[in-house]
């Protein structure tokens, strides 16, 4: 499904006087796209995604999903958060975290099983499937979270920094196997990170956001490298040395 925002602002506190967050952000992510969102802390990168989650609403402005105004939450947009406990429910097995949205949406008993089996398998969990969140760790969880999501289908996959508390070894290791679940779903995908390496192992665009308060899109770098990424290539290495040089500057703001 395609995206677009138009002249989105947001505001805390309520109104055009309260506390301000974006300010006038136009945005259009075509159906299939894997979008990254990158900018330092602060910068409003996971309001964006709220906005487009329908948690928040735009204080000016207006936000479409396949050309009709969001208004709320939908089942045709799934978010991963990146907490690790808090979005799982502690006393269900993985496979009833799992399950929990379609019970919810009162999906019958057969198409349950099958639509969270499948998302177990494309997240490897499937031999872990009676155990407890506690049982896990970090990278688990976070499968979990993202066979959650899975399972229920969405037209839009939305992840907020989903491995930013996981060690580098194991982040690598979801950041291919990420890009493996999209390229079978063939989903739209918009995720928020402040690792530039991550947004260069994952994206297909990516989006520079400026330093806030009134933040909005800086910069637009198109990444036309091969999946999984050559991080010796010549334009991953170009890339990445831009990007660094971007977000200093928006973080020296912050600072300053």
């Amino acid at each position: 499904m395609t995206i677009e925002m138009s002249s989105v602002s947001f505001a805390y506190n309520g109104g055009t006087k309260g506390l301000p967050v974006l300010a006038d952000v136009d945005l259009t992510v075509p159906d299939g796209e894997f979008l990254i969102l990158l900018g330092p802390s602060g910068c409003g990168k996971s309001t964006l995604l709220k906005l487009i989650a329908g948690f928040d609403k735009p204080t000016t402005g207006e936000v479409k999903v396949a050309g009709k105004t969001v208004t709320g939450p939908g089942k045709d947009r799934g978010m991963v958060f990146q907490d690790l406990d808090s979005a799982l429910f502690q006393w269900l097995t993985v496979r009833g975290n799992v399950e929990f949205g379609l019970r919810m949406n009162k999906v019958s008993d057969a198409d349950r099983k099958r639509q969270a089996d499948e998302a177990l398998r494309m997240v490897n969990l499937s031999g872990h499937v009676d155990k407890l969140p506690d049982e896990l760790s970090g990278g688990m969880k976070q499968r979990v979270q993202i066979a959650r999501m899975l399972a229920m289908r969405p037209e839009i996959m939305l992840m907020d920094e989903p491995f930013a508390a996981l060690d580098a070894q194991t982040r690598q290791m979801l950041q291919t196997q990420l890009v493996t679940i999209w390229s079978e779903v063939k989903r739209t995908a918009i995720y928020v990170t402040h690792d530039i390496r991550e947004a260069l192992n994952l994206g297909q665009r990516v989006l520079l956001m400026s330093a806030g308060p009134r933040a909005g899109i800086k910069h637009e770098y198109e990444v036309p490298l091969s999946y999984p990424r050559d991080q010796t290539d010549p334009t991953y290495i170009d890339l990445l040395d831009k990007l660094s040089k971007d977000i200093e500057e928006e973080v020296t703001k912050v600072w300053s």
